[in-house]
């Protein structure tokens, strides 16, 4: 008897266990797993209904990134045709996980999907994109244009190896947004293919770098091609970055690397300099 009350008590208590962890993932917010289609030449564009705060891809056949400036919009593409299917789980600010399974198409039968309803194209009624600053795309470009017209204000913030240069133009500001003005001129026969271009924040001494002393600066908002310089030509490209200043005894660097080559090139800026940015009317 008393083998089977020790018994019924322990059965009784693993029930009420899985009970609750039952409520509690029913209690988060989840949603039902969609289908989806992406392809390999063309992009497909999720818009959520909150901040995108995790993506989960379950393999690397999907390419995913968020657009850029906006927090609310994820862009997905096949990195080859004809991929196995496979899922993408996204996790937004409003505490939703969003289930996705991932097929390969030729043609997709939407590019642009409405998540949170049926997940289908509805152009009369998307969510609303969701800016990482009050400024919209529309008014960052009209910026970006603007200044690339405007006469050079910043002197000696340049540096030039192997026939390219890289020059610092000017710096402007609008609302909470700082716009970096820059001029690559290419003087060689050879096509310049960027790698990247960062900005990073390092104390002004020569110390050994490590990753904690350096903190990235990721732009918003990139106006002009910053992909390539062709042969004999110059090119201007602004970078809208959220407005920041930095302590005296740190500088703010630019690195521009080539793709596949050595011509590299570093900028440094103080201070002093940035906080002289001119306004934008």
């Amino acid at each position: 008897m008393l083998y089977f009350l020790k018994h019924g008590c322990i059965e009784l208590l693993m029930g009420s266990i899985l009970a609750l962890c039952t409520i509690e993932v029913e209690a988060q917010g989840t949603s039902n797993s969609q289908q989806i289609e992406v392809t390999f030449n063309k992009t497909s564009s999720l818009v959520f209904p909150a901040v995108i705060k995790s993506v989960d891809r379950g393999s690397r056949d999907v390419l995913a990134q968020k657009a850029k400036g906006i927090e609310n919009v994820l862009q997905l593409k096949a990195a080859r045709p004809g991929f196995t299917e496979t899922n993408l789980t996204v996790i937004t600010a409003d505490g939703e996980i969003h289930h996705f399974t991932v097929n390969y198409s030729k043609e997709p039968e939407s590019l642009v999907l409405k998540i949170g309803t049926d997940g289908k194209d509805d152009s009369s009624d998307l969510h609303k994109l969701i800016f990482q600053t009050a400024m919209t795309e529309s008014d960052l470009e009209n910026c970006a244009s603007q200044i690339v017209n405007t006469k050079r204000s910043v002197r000696f913030v340049s540096e030039s190896k192997h026939k390219i240069a890289l020059s610092l133009n000017g710096i402007y500001i609008r609302e909470n947004i700082i716009f970096y003005h820059f001029r690559i001129r290419n003087s060689s026969n050879i096509n310049y293919d960027t790698d990247f271009l960062r900005f990073y924040v390092q104390d002004r001494a020569k110390v050994k770098r490590t990753a904690s002393q350096e903190v990235d600066m990721k732009p918003v908002y990139v106006y002009g091609d910053d992909q390539q310089v062709a042969a004999n030509t110059t090119q201007d490209i602004v970078y809208a970055l959220e407005k920041f200043t930095i302590p005296d005894a740190k500088r703010l660097h630019i690195e521009m690397f080539e793709k596949n080559g050595g011509r590299n090139l570093e900028l440094s800026i103080r201070n002093k300099t940035i906080v002289k940015a001119k306004l934008i009317k």
